[in-house]
């Protein structure tokens, strides 16, 4: 049961592209903003953001972070906390920024991310390594309740 829900949440995760990130810095004043995304087989989220932005911040500040990624038309959630910090390997590094700047261009078709016009120099690609993640469908609620909706996915 919980191999068909971790499945399933990777698959929900990995056909998203945006979601939303929560931080908070050592002003622990919270912060939320949406962000374009990749996520990998082991639900590491990878994403871009630039130097100057309170995310990365808060980010350097307090690496712990938490994201979610939602639909409503099928109601669905994953939840995700973590630690986020900057690639600095070289080879990773540029593998996962080719996959975002191809999904932001992708998605640049009727609008532009603000990032693929700025300065790639000021640009950080960042990942979060998940610790905790939940699944929720909440299109499998029938007469039990919430028993089927919720599922914790275990690290790997």
């Amino acid at each position: 049961m919980v191999t068909k829900k971790r499945e399933e949440a990777l698959s929900f995760l990995q056909e998203h592209a945006t979601g939303v990130l929560a931080t908070c810095g050592t002003d622990n004043q919270p912060h939320a903003s949406a962000i374009f995304y990749v996520a990998d087989e082991n639900f590491n989220i990878h994403f871009l953001t630039l130097l100057n932005s309170r995310k990365y911040k808060a980010m350097k500040e307090n690496p712990r972070v938490a994201f979610t990624a939602g639909t409503m038309d099928v109601p669905q959630t994953i939840q995700i906390e973590g630690v986020a910090e900057e690639i600095l390997h070289e080879r990773e590094k540029n593998e996962q920024a080719a996959k975002l700047i191809d999904l932001l261009m992708e998605h640049s078709k009727r609008y532009y991310a603000p990032l693929i016009k700025m300065d790639r120099s000021e640009i950080v690609l960042t990942w979060i390594q998940p610790k905790w993640i939940r699944w929720a469908d909440y299109s499998a609620m029938d007469k039990t309740g919430t028993e089927n909706v919720w599922t914790e996915i275990p690290i790997v």
